[in-house]
Formats: structure tokens, sequence, C-alpha cells
């Protein structure tokens, strides 16, 4: 009966799934789900009947499979170079470590106005100075991080010192 059934079933599994290397997956599991059932019918209509029913199914529960995994939106990150990683870290060092290198009141005006992201006017209030003072603390601040990260040959493209 397998003989027999081989090619047929192999049809309909293709023709349900337009994919002839699953459709063999497909057929092969039916037939071994038939082999193992003591349910199977010995008369060659009824067995015929019995594995298109496992074919059917198990295309089905394949599609179910797919259209579930196609309604999952996974995001893969991508795997971060681990130079690059090390390369950001020395950077953030550098970078922190100039900060702490300048004088307190302009490592304050720095601090504020670029990892806190606060307007000139909101650290005028918080330092008790003027907006214009601290523009020129943040400015002085800056060419001071800007010279010493170009010394040790780490200030950006398009910074001058």
């Amino acid at each position: 009966m397998v003989q027999a059934m081989a090619r047929p079933a192999l049809q309909l599994a293709t023709l349900l799934l337009e994919d002839s290397t699953l459709a063999e997956d497909i057929v092969q599991e039916a037939f071994v789900r038939a082999w193992q059932s003591p349910k199977t019918p010995r008369e060659p209509r009824e067995f015929r009947r019995w594995l298109y029913r496992i074919i059917v199914n198990l295309v089905r529960d394949h599609q179910r499979r797919r259209s579930i995994w196609s309604r999952l939106h996974i995001v893969v990150e991508p795997v971060a170079d681990p130079g690059a990683i090390f390369e950001d870290r020395l950077i953030e060092a550098a970078v922190d470590e100039a900060i702490r290198g300048l004088p307190p009141r302009e490592r304050e005006a720095v601090y504020l106005r670029y990892l806190q992201d606060i307007s000139y006017e909101e650290i005028a209030l918080i330092t008790d100075s003027s907006a214009g003072a601290c523009r020129v603390l943040v400015h002085r601040g800056l060419q001071k991080i800007g010279r010493r990260l170009t010394a040790q040959g780490l200030a950006p493209e398009g910074v001058r010192s």
C-alpha cells in the first residue's frame, strides 16, 4: 500500500503546500503515523482516505504554525563587533575623564547642558548665574575637552581645538 500510495500522497501534499521538499517531509511523517496507529485500515480504499486525512491535517498544522510565526515580529539584534564595543568604551572613558578634569563650574555647566539636556536659562537658575555666563562656561569646558581628546587622538572629525 505504501508503494501504491506514495506518489499520489506526494502529489496531494505538493499541491497543498507548493513546496516539494516540505511535501516529501509531510508524506513521510504521514506514513510513519499511519504505520504507528493501531486504527489504520487495511483495506486499500480506506487506507487511502486515512492517509489523505493525515496529510491534510499535517499540512494544516504546518500552515497554522507558519501563520503564527509570521505574526510574531521577532527582531534579532545584530551581534555587535567586540572591537567596536571596546573602542566605544575607551572613548566614553576618555570623555568622562576629560569632563572630570574640568574646573567645578565648567564641569557643572557641561554636565547640565549636554548630559542632562537642560537649557542655559535653567542652568543659570540652578547655578545662580546668568545664561550668558553659563554659555561661556560650557564653551570653555567643551574647548578643554576637545583639546584633551585631540591630544589623545580621540576627537571626532570636524572638532577643532
